[in-house]
Formats: C-alpha cells, structure tokens, sequence
C-alpha cells in the first residue's frame, strides 16, 4: 500500500463521493427498522458545528499533513478538533490501540462533538474493535465519516449498534467539486440524496474514459447499501463485525491488488463461499486502481 496516495478509494478517488455505508437515507431521520435491526440514523451537519478528527489507522508522516487534513474539513465550514493522540506514533501507527481507541470513545462521549472525521486510512483500524464502546456510541450517535482501512471501523460501528456510518474521503483525501458537493447532500442537506455515483466527467478524453461508468449486468435495485473497501470486508469475515449483506447493495473497491486475489483464488471467492448470495444480491464496484490495463482483463469475477 501507498499511504501517501491513499489506498483504498471508492469511485477511482475521482469522486471521493460520500457513500452511505448503510443506507440511502437522509442523515436528519432518526430511526427506522431494517432487517429486524433498529437503524439509527444520526443527525445533520450544520455549518458551525464543531467536528472532531482522529487517527485511528497510520500516523502522520509530516506534522504538515494534520494541518492540511484540519484544512480540508473546515472548508465545509466546521469548527475542528483534533483528537488527543492524533499525532502520536508507535511504529507505523498513529498511537497505541488503546490510545486511538479512547479518542474515538471520547468523540462520541462529548455533546458539544457533533460528527467524527478521520485522518487517513492506511492500517491499524481493525486492531480497535474490540476497544470501542458499542453502547457509547449507540447512545450518542453522530456522523462518521473514512474509507480505505477505516471500513472496518464504520462496518463494526454499524453491525454493534445500528448507527448509519458514511464511506467518504478522509482529511487529508484530495477533494474537487465533485466531493465536496455529494458530501453536503449527504450530510449536511435534509433533502433525498439522489444520484451519488454520476460522474462528474464526460466526452471521450483520457479523464473521461478512465472514470466511465459502466453497466457490467443491467436491472435496477432498491435496498440499503453496503460495503468498503475490499480488503477489509474479506477481513471481517467470520468475527462478530462481519458485514450483513442480506438483501443489500454490496460496493466494493481496492487499490493495488493483484487480479488473482481479486478474483477466483481469494477475496471474491471468500465473499461467495461465506455469503448467501441470493437473486437479490447486487453488486456495485468502484475502478480498482493500480492495475495495468492488460493485468486487469485477465481478472474474471
């Protein structure tokens, strides 16, 4: 992986679209029923509030990047905080588990916290799971928003307690229009989201071609969407954070992974074979990045 360049993204990373990872709902609703589970849907962002940011995953290379990331997210005009241990280090991680873990409890524990946003992605999110406080955060539901290695993080929040997470860019993520846009209607807007996986480029140039969407197997589908980044869903099979794609829209993307472990000898397979795929399962996959053009034709799902 490629820490700088953020490896796990959905869309291609050209959108950085927000993607509700469980629900295409407004964030304003409160609570509604799913599945014979109690969704819980958390409240909308306002211009003002005060957000925090954490790191659950790696550390900060740069001192700098914190700042860029703290940036970026008070652009939709949100007051930032910075978690207690954002810029530690224990190796190749942004603090001890203990420590990562306790600032996201404690970003959930404050009222005046109004929605968390992480760093970055990288590694390290899984190894918190078993830290966070379930019942915390199901008391005190706000909106949570990364991709990449934070999809074990919003999966697990969502499959212990209910709570709607988002997969969306993280701080230090690059944001055009196209982001920044689908954020505010996902999250800070009480209208119907709408369309969220349009993209922003047309004709027949390199951009457009390369961010194309395209119809593998046509139909239409109304149902709660889940999913992340690929690595991580495959991760949390068979532990008590599993994703639940009974009669769901399943997205997945990845970054860098070789077209064998995508297909028939590993991640795709390993959903099939612990799923009940039924004819209401349907998947959406984002541009698998890091893949020659030639490598990935030889891929079959």
């Amino acid at each position: 992986m490629n820490y700088q360049t953020s490896r796990r993204q959905f869309l291609a990373g050209a959108s950085g679209a927000i993607a509700l990872a469980t629900s295409l709902v407004r964030a304003d609703e409160t609570v509604a029923q799913s599945s014979n589970k109690s969704i819980i849907k958390p409240a909308v962002l306002k211009k003002g509030d005060k957000v925090g940011m954490v790191a659950p995953a790696s550390y900060s290379f740069e001192p700098e990047d914190i700042k860029i990331a703290k940036e970026v997210i008070e652009q939709y005009g949100f007051e930032v905080e910075l978690g207690a241990h954002i810029a530690s280090q224990y190796g190749y991680l942004a603090g001890k588990d203990v420590e990562r873990a306790s600032d996201i409890n404690e970003m959930f524990r404050r009222p005046d916290i109004r929605g968390i946003f992480t760093f970055s992605g990288g590694y390290g999110s899984s190894r918190l799971l078993h830290l966070l406080d379930y019942e915390l955060i199901r008391q005190n539901p706000k909106v949570i928003i990364g991709h990449s290695d934070i999809t074990a993080l919003v999966l697990a929040i969502h499959q212990k307690t209910g709570l709607i997470t988002f997969h969306g860019s993280s701080g230090l993520s690059n944001v055009g229009n196209y982001a920044i846009a689908h954020f505010r209607r996902a999250v800070m807007a009480t209208q119907n989201i709408g369309e969220i996986a349009k993209s922003p480029y047309s004709g027949t140039d390199d951009e457009a071609r390369k961010h194309r969407l395209v119809t593998i197997v046509s139909g239409q589908a109304n149902s709660q969407l889940v999913g992340g980044n690929l690595s991580l869903v495959v991760n949390l099979l068979g532990t008590p954070y599993e994703i639940d794609t009974k009669d769901k829209i399943l997205f997945l993307e990845d970054i860098g992974e070789e077209p064998y472990r995508l297909s028939h000898r590993s991640h795709v397979n390993a959903i099939i074979f612990s799923w009940e795929i039924t004819s209401s399962f349907r998947f959406c996959v984002g541009t698998f990045r890091g893949l020659s053009s030639q490598r990935w034709r030889i891929a079959k799902f």
